[in-house]
């Protein structure tokens, strides 16, 4: 008798390489005889474990991929997957790209101070209020100085002249998409407990 694993990638090859898991079932139950009571349970534990796009993947062989994103309950054989095809207008670009050593000049700025306004603001956008949540449950922002503190603008790591913003805020502040002065700058809470 053939393996879980072999009848469901049969089941799949005879249904054209994807399916919705209704579709598989109908499958399965024409080409395996005397099922269990629970073999739909054993069918979508298979295919997740033995699917690097699911979060159940136990490593090994990676039979099966979502077709739609997980949760569309359509999974497909990821050995019918065509291989993306070169493109043909761009470089091959380098496997190993040089090296070269490097001497930077840059101000030492209190790391300490960015992280206690980070708290007082609890990682909220002082722009648009997003909180950006990580995968392990902990919040993110970045310390934006309103004047840079380098050349030509020498601005202070001073608590008035932090914001605490959301990396995209930040990449468009730091590259002048949004223009931020010490005078109109509304901060959303009082940084003089910082210092």
């Amino acid at each position: 008798m053939s393996t879980w694993d072999e009848d469901i990638v049969r089941a799949f090859e005879n249904l054209g390489g994807s399916a919705n898991y209704d579709a598989l079932y109908t499958e399965i139950e024409r080409i395996r005889p005397n099922l269990p009571e629970s073999w739909k349970s054993v069918v979508r534990r298979r295919v997740q474990d033995l699917s690097s796009d699911s979060a159940g993947f136990k490593g090994g062989k990676d039979l099966f991929f979502s077709v739609e994103g997980l949760g569309s309950g359509i999974w497909g054989l990821r050995s019918y997957l065509a291989e993306t095809p070169k493109a043909s207008d761009l470089p091959e670009g380098i496997e190993e790209p040089g090296r070269t050593y490097t001497l930077t000049y840059r101000v030492l700025r209190d790391t300490t101070l960015a992280r206690k306004i980070k708290v007082i603001h609890q990682d909220q956008c002082q722009i648009c209020g997003m909180v950006v949540r990580l995968s392990d449950g902990k919040t993110y922002s970045e310390a934006h100085h309103i004047i840079p503190l380098g050349n030509p603008h020498n601005g202070s790591d001073i608590p008035g002249n932090i914001l605490v913003l959301c990396p995209n805020h930040h990449v468009l502040c730091d590259y002048g998409a949004i223009e931020l002065d010490l005078l109109s700058t509304v901060l959303l809470k009082d940084l003089k407990s910082a210092t």
